[in-house]
């Protein structure tokens, strides 16, 4: 039978907002769906079913924290902090210590941050002194943890009562017999005196040579007047002659910044005016500081944070000033001696010197990119050195969330403004010699809401394509598609089975996803893997015994389960004193909840040739699909319940597990009129699903 419609063939758009339906003059339109719960479009090519999970543990609290240290391009380890304990995890799946940890409390769990690279996996918090868990490369059962090993942290200002040091100089004037007059000026911090004259008591100008002591007491009280004049200047400068050097042709002036001018440093210099015959050289004798106090101390707090550029260890947000970042020595992660003046030593920075931004991110980009609760920043300085200013340029000003780290994809960086309701891409352009943000939400705001936490999973031989994973605040778990290089950006619902609500997620260095999934009083820790081999969540493989009962399941009691033995899908089971009975012996069987998949499409309105719309009642009559490699598939229409369509061939071979469909199925005679009819597509029992596209004969 002949079917007309247009050849539904891309999902790359995603969950459209319902708030889309019908607006077909967007061009996502077509390619969007009103559901898609459990599946993920497979770009330029329909859809699959989304990753499935297998059961690595029950965990010890639903509030927890993941954190991932990865080792090398095959080894990386899953710590999971909880109230007084972190557990870790090989390769995401393997505990192998189990440390206790008094020093993480409920109110901090939730705002730790962490960063790990090779043997060492810091933990960071303000009101926390920072602590460091270091693996035995020999025994990965062996951590130690101590404190974080801070060398030279710099001393600054924090508000106290400090010892000021005086700054001091000299200056050495040197003249001949034959200079008859002597006009000099002094220059502090750029801005220079009116010449002073050197006098008699007369007063006239007279030779260097034939002046007294007084008359050079009186000439440094000049040169103090003058200079006193200066901006900035007061009385605290002094000037005097040292009467204790004299020397034929030379004389010895010190200057000191004492009062209000004690504790800073200035430039100071001196210039002879009216000839050649006589020289003036100065020199710093003490350098005016305020000792000061360290930046983070058990008193006033810890860094709340760290990132790495350019192979410096970036700190920020030190709980005393909370716009700081204190950069270390380059390949010295922690030395931070900004009293270094070579090229590759540390720094001490701050977006602003006054400012009530908080910094909660960094991140290394091609620029040094800041995010804090207000805004956007980035730092212009290609190349971080000592001696040149860094240049902080504000970008935009949408703020970022707390423990809501942004992510580097696809050449941008994705991030969460402060309540998690919009998602923003950004990227230097190099017209504008800025950094750009772009909204990549607003066709899916009903999913991108409360946004608590971000991961990158890559692209890797198992998965098409590379996801951004994001975690809601209610324990929804919501994934985009992304391939920006061709516009596409598809988000999507990953519900967990059996009411479950996600509380927390990691990507290990592997590229495997761990999330902990909170299902009544039990919380699981699961780890996601493709739906080619297992279609189940919270998956675990069982043996079964003679009389083919598969028991250890005891954490799914009450429940409904299902298992795949052999190739075969059977169930549904109710677990019952932690065992289901399969009537197949001495087998291996993978069992686990399961949770159907969901897409149905967008509504399907008449365009008329003038482009407007005819809002009327019609239906979905036939759907004629292309399948990949299909165990089980449903199909309803117009709000009818979906129905299984067989898959079954007339030339299968009973006796052993069916092979997946590959081809065209058409499905007839679907009932039911309503505005704006849709297609659904789901399962009624697990198994494999993969549209390439799908037909539908629409009457309307």
């Amino acid at each position: 039978m002949r079917v007309p419609g247009d050849l539904k063939s891309s999902a790359n758009a995603g969950e459209l907002s319902p708030g889309l339906r019908g607006k077909v003059n967007i061009k996502q339109y077509y390619n969007g769906a009103l559901a898609m719960k459990n599946v993920e479009p497979v770009p330029q090519s329909g859809f699959t079913l989304a990753p499935s999970s297998r059961h690595v543990e029950i965990a010890a609290s639903a509030d927890c924290r993941y954190g991932v240290l990865r080792v090398d391009a095959s080894l990386s380890y899953l710590l999971v902090f909880t109230v007084g304990e972190i557990r870790v995890f090989r390769n995401s799946s393997v505990r192998v210590a189990t440390i206790a940890a008094s020093w993480v409390t409920a109110p901090i769990l939730p705002e730790l941050t962490f960063f790990g690279e090779a043997n060492t996996f810091g933990v960071w918090h303000e009101s926390l002194q920072t602590r460091r868990l270091f693996k035995n490369p020999a025994d990965d059962t062996v951590w130690t943890v101590d404190f974080w090993p801070y060398q030279d942290i710099p001393e600054v200002d924090l508000g106290g009562t400090y010892a000021k040091t005086t700054d001091k100089w000299q200056f050495y004037v040197r003249y001949t017999d034959g200079t008859v007059a002597l006009v000099m000026s002094i220059s502090i911090e750029g801005n220079t005196s009116d010449g002073v004259t050197l006098k008699n008591a007369v007063p006239a100008q007279i030779k260097p040579s034939d002046a007294t002591l007084t008359d050079w007491q009186t000439f440094a009280t000049a040169l103090q007047a003058q200079a006193r004049l200066l901006p900035g200047m007061n009385s605290g400068l002094e000037i005097v002659h040292d009467d204790t050097v004299s020397y034929s042709g030379y004389k010895v002036f010190t200057v000191q910044f004492d009062g209000t001018l004690k504790g800073d440093e200035f430039q100071f210099d001196a210039r002879i005016l009216n000839t050649s015959d006589a020289s003036v050289i100065a020199s710093h004798i003490v350098t005016g500081k305020t000792d000061g106090e360290p930046l983070v101390s058990g008193s006033k707090g810890w860094f709340a944070g760290m990132d790495l550029f350019q192979d410096r260890a970036i700190y920020y947000a030190a709980m005393a000033r909370r716009a700081s970042i204190a950069m270390s020595k380059v390949a010295e992660y922690f030395t931070l001696n900004t009293k270094d003046q070579s090229d590759n030593a540390a720094r001490l920075e701050a977006l602003r010197t006054i400012s009530s931004e908080r910094i909660l991110h960094v991140i290394e980009g091609k620029y040094l990119l800041a995010f804090t609760d207000e805004a956007e920043w980035f730092a212009t300085n290609r190349t971080i050195v000592r001696n040149e200013p860094i240049n902080w340029v504000r970008t935009t000003e949408n703020g970022c969330r707390a423990n809501c780290r942004p992510q580097v994809l696809e050449g941008f960086v994705w991030y969460v403004n402060k309540d998690g309701s919009v998602l923003y891409s950004t990227s230097y352009d190099d017209v504008s010699t800025s950094f750009l943000a772009d909204p990549e939400s607003l066709l899916a705001t009903h999913l991108i809401a409360g946004v608590k936490r971000m991961c990158v999973q890559k692209k890797v031989n198992n998965n098409n394509v590379s996801r951004l994973w994001m975690l809601r605040d209610d324990g929804r778990l919501i994934y985009a598609v992304v391939i920006k290089s061709q516009e596409i950006m598809a988000v999507v619902e990953w519900i967990p089975a059996a009411g479950g609500l996600v509380k927390e997620i990691a990507v290990d260095g592997q590229q495997r996803v761990s999330i902990a999934v909170q299902r009544g009083a039990t919380v699981s820790q699961e780890l996601l893997e493709e739906a080619a081999g297992n279609v189940f969540h919270d998956g675990v493989d069982v043996s079964t015994d003679l009389a083919g009962i598969a028991s250890g399941l005891s954490r799914f009691e009450g429940k409904t389960v299902w298992a795949r033995i052999n190739g075969f899908v059977l169930g549904p089971f109710a677990v019952s004193g932690g065992a289901i009975a399969t009537d197949e012996p001495v087998s291996t069987a993978t069992v686990g909840l399961w949770q159907p998949p969901n897409f149905e499409s967008m509504p399907f309105v008449k365009v008329l040739q003038d482009n407007s719309i005819l809002q009327r009642p019609g239906r979905v009559h036939t759907v004629n699909l292309a399948l990949i490699d299909t165990e089980s598939i449903a199909i309803g229409a117009n709000g009818s319940p979906p129905k299984n369509v067989p898959l079954a061939r007339s030339s299968d071979d009973l006796s052993i597990a069916p092979v997946p469909f590959t081809g065209k199925k058409t499905v007839s005679g679907l009932n039911g009129v309503i505005e704006g009819p849709t297609v659904r597509i789901t399962q009624t029992r697990p198994g494999l699903l993969r549209v390439r596209d799908y037909l539908p004969g629409v009457k309307l």
